[in-house]
């Protein structure tokens, strides 16, 4: 007994006739009459009463219509069912992001969520190397990356596309004796003291090094770090893109200057994706939002 059966089985009792339901099914009528009486053997029972008058009902048969009907209105509930579970799953989008994209993806979301029949979105920060070693381990839909091409190249599954190159900047706060300059030179960094996010991308690191600067804090709470920067005299490093528009950048209580080097001054921006991942429509336009918020277009 098969589904194709207990459809047809239906077919012929609203038609009353074999050739109508092969018509309307779009198969030959032996095609239908040979699967009914494979049916009927199986059953040890007659469905149907085939005369020259046409074709009728058996007692049996009514039962078999009956349940007939029942399972074939249970299996489309079932495909029903199946349906909204995968567009659910297509509806949400798991994402990670380096400690780079935290102000850049919030703004992203505030415009890209408030627009109707949007998926659902779980946000993780990760630095990049956690982010390349957990992207399939932990599911991730997509990620956004520090990194170069020569780096991704090396990963294994994975698809990756250039977003836009960020410029490395230092971040500082009024109290800083570097506030009011519109470009810092490494003489300006020499032994100032920094403050770091926990997974600050390797070259961050470098240039600390490079600037001989003291790390007096390393935290993973990025607004903790915002705090002692507004407050005190220390800087971090950031990207020219990170905090474009974050409101105290706007309104002057912080201050994002460039760093005057040929070394380190610009980094690639990506987004990842396992190759088993489907790239959808939402995410295509996810993407397209980054972006145009990381080269300034609204």
């Amino acid at each position: 007994m098969n589904f194709e059966q207990l459809e047809y089985v239906v077919s012929i009792a609203n038609e009353k006739s074999i050739s109508k339901a092969a018509k309307k099914l779009h198969i030959s009528p032996s095609g239908v009459s040979q699967a009914i009486s494979q049916l009927e053997r199986e059953l040890e029972i007659n469905i149907f009463n085939r005369s020259r008058g046409g074709i009728t009902l058996t007692s049996e048969g009514e039962v078999v219509l009956s349940r007939s009907i029942e399972i074939l209105n249970n299996l489309k509930e079932l495909k029903d069912q199946l349906l909204d579970f995968k567009e659910t799953r297509v509806k949400h989008m798991k994402i990670a992001c380096a400690p780079t994209f935290t102000y850049t993806i919030h703004d992203v979301l505030k415009r890209y969520s408030g627009i109707h029949n949007r998926p659902t979105i779980e946000l993780i920060e990760q630095g990049t190397a956690q982010i390349l070693n957990n992207i399939t381990k932990e599911d991730y839909d997509l990620a956004l990356v520090v990194a170069s091409k020569a780096e991704l190249e090396k990963e294994n599954n994975l698809n990756f596309e250039f977003l836009s190159k960020g410029n490395v900047c230092i971040l500082v706060g009024k109290n800083s004796p570097l506030y009011e300059l519109d470009y810092v030179t490494a003489e300006d960094l020499l032994f100032q003291k920094v403050v770091m996010y926990n997974f600050s991308n390797k070259n961050f690191l470098l240039l600390t090094k490079k600037f001989k600067n003291e790390i007096v804090l390393k935290s993973n709470r990025t607004m903790t770090l915002i705090e002692i920067i507004k407050e005190g005299r220390v800087f971090t490093f950031v990207h020219n893109s990170t905090l474009k528009y974050f409101p105290e950048v706007i309104s002057g209580e912080l201050k994002v200057i460039p760093i005057q080097e040929t070394d380190y001054i610009y980094q690639d921006f990506w987004v990842i994706y396992p190759n088993t991942k489907e790239i959808t429509s939402d995410k295509t336009e996810f993407i397209q939002c980054v972006k145009d918020h990381l080269n300034g277009i609204s």
